[in-house]
């Protein structure tokens, strides 16, 4: 059951980086242009940081191999 949360947490994330390019892209003005592209930069740590909590977890149990 937390694997299904972890997904559909990466999953609303990965929405909230696109919002955040579509933000930048049409912006008028430069403090909503840096907020949209800091929202896709924060998405796309967030879900490089789950995939190598997923790696570490996998190799913690020995299924890495």
């Amino acid at each position: 059951m937390q694997a299904t949360f972890i997904w559909i947490g990466g999953g609303l994330v990965a929405l909230l980086g696109l919002v955040g390019l579509f933000m930048s892209a049409g912006a008028i003005d430069n403090g909503i242009y840096l907020f949209g592209l800091a929202l896709f930069a924060f998405s796309i740590l967030y879900i490089f940081r789950q995939i190598k909590e997923a790696f570490d977890r996998a190799e913690a149990t020995g299924r890495g191999q």
